[in-house]
């Protein structure tokens, strides 16, 4: 895949971009905001059983290796304190080794779950406990 024009690596995440959830959980969807626009976000929500679920989390390439990614998660994490969770969760491709790598340096557990996604449509699912502290180990 090419890389996109805007600076947001090579994946296209338009389609995960679902407005529904911004609607519905807008104080758990975050948007990190400069003079020369949106350097990053993080979609989320609470679920019924106190998870905060995310959906999805980008940082523009410019702000990769900033901590920004991190201080996204971390207002994310208190956002869904507040709202009574007491864990977090995300998914993401077994082939996303980024993302894979950031989660786990966010001290999430890893597991791959076979047909998570669908028939012969492996995810690797992150789990951990609240509170969240992202300063580097």
């Amino acid at each position: 895949m090419r890389r996109s024009p805007c600076g947001w690596g090579e994946r296209d995440l338009r389609s995960l971009h679902l407005l529904a959830l911004v609607q519905e959980f807008g104080s758990t969807c975050l948007v990190a905001r400069a003079e020369d626009g949106i350097r990053g976000y993080i979609f989320g929500f609470v679920t019924p059983d106190g998870t905060g679920y995310v959906h999805l989390i980008a940082t523009r390439d410019d702000a990769r290796g900033t901590g920004l990614g991190r201080r996204l998660y971390a207002a994310f994490a208190e956002a869904a304190e507040r709202h009574g969770a007491r864990k977090l969760k995300a998914i993401t491709s077994i082939e996303n080794t980024g993302s894979i790598a950031f989660h786990r340096s966010l001290g999430f557990d890893t597991k791959i779950v076979d047909d998570y996604n669908g028939p012969g449509q492996a995810m690797a699912v992150f789990h951990r406990d609240l509170p969240l502290n992202v300063s580097r180990p």
